[in-house]
């Protein structure tokens, strides 16, 4: 069988449901080829610009987004059933791939998109959305929703939900729950307990004189997606007066001179013990969430729904206001009584500080993580997907 996967690069989440699906797509069917195509940007120069500016907004203005998501949502008005640019280049890797399946993972993949394939290779062309959200609601785009989508494959009740509201057929909603990469999916190894244990991964120790005994210290994880956004710097200086009581992990993703500003400032604070490190491939996230306290991260779909499937306590750093899609996540949290954020450096200490003195309340909140785990399901995911 052969898949091809439209995705763009803007933000995380798309991205990576995209190679996960692949990964998986590779061992349901190893005699198929599997395609990922970052179309909007590889289509045409102004789409490209648009997600160079979305990702620029995340990481430098996020109060900006709040008109741009408003002014992207009206885009399906101004392309009914086609494309605004990149018709010739979509219609050429259309050809030369053949695909007999299309996966959108990303919004502005689809609606257009899977109107023009179906024009192009025919309609037993089959057209598949996964939708990464988590909630419906105020943030959840109108353009996930495609009529020419032969099914659209959501994580949750209330996504489903949002569909059925919005009119979409409910016998094309497949709530089948995530697929993460493989190592997502793995059971937990015998000998490590969430929260703590030395599974984690290390490198040079960034802070502290004794990395062995860093290691028996919660693990506070600072987040970071894959272009490297971060208030690092700032929550670290808020945690110092927990020198000895905790450890810090810094994610810096791809940005190199992000991981070298962590690296710069552990090196003048080694009283409290901090590692920073690079981008991490799925293995190495895996044991990060199975080894930590909690971590803190901007509320994207695909941490939220990462941390939900592996139990991982979160904190939703929500510096320079929360992206119209970004309050999907705290919606979902929060109706579960899930939901901890930040919106000033001192209130990560405030947390921390309650957590150590006052441990009964920290393992409440983990426990009801717990409770309310993300159920997947990977062979019903398969066979929708392989169409068996």
């Amino acid at each position: 069988m052969r898949v091809l996967i439209f995705t763009s690069s803007g933000g995380t989440a798309h991205d990576a449901a995209a190679e996960a699906l692949r990964d998986w797509l590779r061992q349901w069917d190893p005699g198929g080829e599997v395609g990922i195509e970052q179309v909007l940007e590889n289509a045409s120069g102004p789409y490209r610009g648009g997600v160079a500016f979305y990702n620029w907004i995340q990481k430098y203005a996020p109060w900006i987004h709040q008109a741009y998501w408003c002014l992207m949502e009206f885009e399906d008005l101004i392309k009914p059933g086609t494309l605004l640019f990149g018709r010739r280049y979509v219609a050429n890797l259309l050809r030369q791939f053949k695909p007999d399946l299309i996966i959108s993972t990303h919004p502005h993949t689809n609606r257009g998109h899977f109107a023009f394939a179906k024009r192009v290779l025919g309609p037993q062309l089959r057209c598949l959305t996964c939708c990464t959200e988590l909630a419906g609601g105020f943030g959840f785009s109108r353009n996930w929703i495609s009529s020419s989508a032969d099914a659209i494959w959501v994580q949750t009740p209330e996504v489903a939900s949002e569909l059925r509201r919005r009119r979409y057929p409910a016998e094309r909603i497949a709530l089948l729950g995530p697929l993460l990469y493989p190592a997502y999916h793995r059971p937990a190894p015998a000998t490590q307990q969430p929260g703590s244990g030395p599974e984690a991964p290390t490198g040079p120790s960034d802070g502290g004189d004794n990395p062995s005994k860093n290691q028996d210290l919660p693990l506070l994880v600072l987040g970071a997606g894959a272009n490297g956004a971060n208030n690092h710097c700032r929550l670290l200086e808020t945690l110092r007066p927990f020198a000895g009581r905790l450890a810090v992990v810094a994610l810096t993703g791809r940005r190199q001179a992000a991981l070298e500003q962590v690296q710069a400032w552990a090196a003048a604070h080694p009283a409290l013990a901090v590692e920073a490190l690079g981008f991490q491939g799925p293995e190495q996230m895996v044991a990060l969430y199975r080894r930590a306290w909690a971590m803190v991260a901007r509320p994207g779909a695909r941490t939220a729904t990462e941390a939900l499937l592996l139990g991982c306590p979160l904190i939703f750093n929500t510096f320079g206001t929360t992206m119209p899609q970004e309050w999907l996540a705290r919606r979902y949290f929060r109706s579960r009584g899930l939901g901890r954020s930040i919106d000033r450096p001192e209130q990560l200490a405030t947390l921390v500080a309650a957590w150590l003195d006052q441990p009964e309340r920290y393992d409440d909140w983990r426990r009801l993580y717990q409770h309310h785990l993300l159920i997947s399901d990977p062979p019903s995911l398969g066979r929708l997907l392989l169409g068996r």
